[in-house]
Order: C-alpha cells, then structure tokens, then sequence
C-alpha cells in the first residue's frame, strides 16, 4: 500500500473522493512523521497535516510523474510545517521565547533509556521536543532534512550564523541530556557493596 501510482493521481486530479482517501490514508504516515518535528503545539498537528494535504491535492497537476512521489509530496508537507513555524513564531517574541525555552530544559525527566534512544524514532522525537522551539526547528531542518545553513538562513528569515548557533546548541543540549540519562541508569543498574 505504500506505491502511489499514475492512476490514482489521474483520479485525485478529477476530485475523486475515493482516491482521495486512498491517497491521504497513505500519505498520513509521512505527514504525521514531517508535523511531530516541527509542529510545537501538538494540539494543531491534525490541522496542519489537513492543510498540507490539501496542498498536496491542489498541486497535483504541477506535480511531475516522472519523479517519485512520496519526497515530492513530504517537500510540499515540510513547507506547509515550516509557514505554521513561521506564522507562530511571528506571534511571539522570539528572545523571550527562547530564553524560557532555555531555562525550562534543565530538569526536566527523560523517560527513555539508551535502547531506545538508538532504535526508537518516537524516542528520539520525545527528546528533540525538550529543546528550545527554534533550536529544534534549525536541528530538523539541517540535521533530519539535509538543509544547508544558507537554506535555512533563507527559509527562517536567520543569518547563517544563527542557524549554526542553533544546530551546535542543539547538539550540546542533546548530548547533555543523553549522557544525564545514561548516568542514572548506570546508577540504578550498579552493583552496591
């Protein structure tokens, strides 16, 4: 169920609801997955996968067939995510934000262990939610989706500086967090004498 293929586009095309559900229900996973990363709220993820679909749906007819369609489509998502990013973080002040961010983060439980750290991508998502909201933007986008810093200096309206400010934050705060959660499972798994 995973091949998206010409027929099915044809009938989308043509607003054919069946192929529409058919084309939404294996696209979701996908979408689902590009949302968790960048969406902060997760109350609004269902909304800004409907909209990212729906841009999917109306860029049909721009899309080229011969390419495949599931990295055409995630692109569309991933701009979809990146508007909602910018149109919230536009509503509030970004230094403020960023310094509660910051002193939120010390302290608070990671519930996972190293296992599943290495194997688990929904535990990986978990860590990444307790960096700061830009930090975790700028890690994703450059880290997860292979965008150059002048890339995401130009989509996040940043200087590139400020874009690999962000990724090396990221990076020590997630080491920072890893290392902390290793330590208190050696703790708990040592031997007392």
């Amino acid at each position: 169920m995973t091949g998206i293929d010409a027929t099915l586009i044809s009938k989308c095309i043509k607003r054919d609801e069946r192929a529409l559900n058919q084309l939404y229900r294996r696209c979701f996973s996908m979408m689902k997955g590009v949302c968790m990363r960048y969406v902060f709220d997760r109350s609004n993820v269902n909304e800004v996968i409907n909209t990212g679909f729906l841009k999917i749906v109306t860029g049909l007819q721009k899309y080229d067939q011969n390419q495949p369609f599931m990295p055409w489509a995630s692109t569309v998502m991933l701009r979809v995510a990146l508007d909602y990013v910018r149109k919230t973080m536009r509503s509030t002040d970004r230094t403020t934000d960023l310094h509660e961010d910051m002193s939120q983060l010390n302290g608070l439980p990671v519930s996972y262990n190293a296992a599943d750290l290495q194997s688990d991508a929904e535990g990986l998502l978990n860590l990444l939610d307790h960096l700061p909201k830009q930090t975790k933007v700028v890690f994703n986008l450059f880290a997860i989706d292979g965008y150059s810093h002048k890339e995401i200096a130009k989509q996040l309206s940043i200087s590139a500086g400020t874009s690999k400010w962000h990724v090396s934050k990221a990076r020590e705060l997630l080491k920072e967090k890893i290392n902390d959660k290793l330590n208190k499972n050696k703790s708990h798994y040592e031997p007392s004498h």
